[in-house]
């Protein structure tokens, strides 16, 4: 007699999860599509909950716009210590360039990549008030953002992880910032945010992810001040983040079925940009990255941003999902580029959005980066794929590149 043969036991959760899609399904088809409840997914740090936070969706054509702004400089004084017109000044003219780039690009969603204030020129009782001047045209256009935090984030009088309090605590509604894992407080910001199709679906159609590049700037508005030990390195946490960026996806790829196509932010960029720089591409080539970039430490370098850039590198599930690693930090640099010396990762830098901070010669007239994802775009047979391009502050747009199977495909 042959034996019984029953069912794979299936899990409470499971069961659940199914109901909630054909529960979903049948209410799309019903038109009532306000309350849909979202299906649990355990673990998925970023997956939160709709009925406080405002769903990320594409529009009603199927894109979804980011604009990127790189270091801002707020809080700037001049090099003695002696307050001044200058610094107030750069500050009002960085507020006009986020305005007009946002007025001229119309996003869904922005990014503040780091250096928001130049952390050792400011003092403990107004450090967080800086960033009020910075996201004020964001806010008051209402556009949801979120940040990453650079090496001048940190300083003797203000840290990453009181950007990010203070950020959540007063921009909670528009803030999607968090604090996931690193090391506090100096390298915490570390998280990631789904962006879905639509209201109706539970697996988003692409995740931003965001990493925290540490390192400290000594010196304050007190007066200067020793790198405290723990807060002595230049790249993502070695120890943190790379688990953390696998075990997020790893929930993805189970609950979601595969993982959605990616676009990282990061302030400092990874040591690979090196190899990159003097490839022939469009946008600014001011700044030879070296040794400004991540694993490097007193112009040493220590190998220590590999691990995570192998797992953003998994991040692509065998077929490139990871559209790009974008960085700040270098102002003179506004460029994308890829070779086999980034694994085919497409690495590019935001340009100079701020009157703080060193200028260039070609980095006079301040921009943002654009990223302009589009549903179709996303799901190409040939492989996901992304516009990207840099909006200026003079009302003009320039460097417009496709990232995806085809770009740069010669220095595969």
């Amino acid at each position: 007699m042959s034996p019984l043969l029953l069912p794979a036991p299936v899990s409470i959760s499971s069961w659940y999860d199914t109901l909630m899609q054909l529960l979903t399904a049948l209410l799309a088809l019903l038109g009532l599509t306000a309350a849909t409840p979202v299906p649990r997914q355990s673990g998925l740090l970023g997956v939160l909950d709709w009925a406080l936070k405002k769903k990320l969706t594409f529009n009603g054509d199927g894109e979804f716009k980011v604009v990127s702004f790189s270091d801002m400089h707020f809080g700037e004084r001049y090099g003695d210590g002696t307050w001044a017109s200058w610094g107030p000044e750069q500050d009002t003219n960085t507020t006009i360039v986020h305005s007009i780039v946002l007025d001229q690009e119309q996003p869904d969603y922005v990014v503040f990549n780091g250096d928001l204030v130049t952390g050792e020129n400011v003092f403990a009782f107004n450090a967080t008030g800086y960033l009020d001047q910075m996201y004020g045209p964001t806010v008051q256009r209402g556009i949801p953002f979120s940040s990453t935090h650079g090496n001048h984030d940190n300083a003797n009088n203000i840290t990453h992880l009181e950007e990010i309090e203070y950020e959540v605590a007063h921009y909670g509604e528009l803030s999607y910032t968090r604090a996931d894992v690193g090391p506090r407080p100096y390298g915490c910001g570390n998280y990631w945010v789904p962006v879905f199709a639509s209201e109706e679906d539970w697996a988003p159609a692409v995740v931003m992810w965001f990493f925290d590049s540490r390192a400290f700037t000594s010196g304050s508005g007190d007066g200067p001040g020793p790198v405290p030990d723990a807060a002595n390195y230049y790249w993502i946490d070695e120890k943190t983040v790379p688990q953390y960026i696998e075990g997020q996806s790893a929930l993805m790829k189970a609950i979601w079925g595969s993982l959605p196509p990616s676009l990282v932010f990061v302030h400092i960029p990874f040591e690979k940009s090196d190899d990159l720089w003097s490839l022939p591409t469009m946008g600014d080539h001011d700044d030879d990255p070296d040794p400004a970039s991540q694993g490097f430490l007193n112009n040493t370098y220590t190998g220590l941003d590999v691990p995570s850039f192998q797992a953003i590198l998994n991040l692509s599930d065998g077929k490139n999902k990871v559209l790009a690693v974008t960085s700040g930090h270098d102002h003179g640099d506004s460029w994308c580029a890829r070779s086999f010396n980034s694994s085919g990762l497409a690495l590019c830098f935001d340009g100079h959005s701020g009157y703080g901070g060193y200028v260039t010669p070609h980095s006079e007239v301040r921009n943002g980066r654009v990223f302009n994802l589009k549903l179709s775009d996303l799901t190409a047979s040939d492989g996901p794929k992304v516009e990207t391009w840099n909006s200026y502050e003079n009302r003009t747009t320039n460097d417009y590149v496709v990232l995806g199977p085809d770009f740069m495909k010669e220095y595969l």
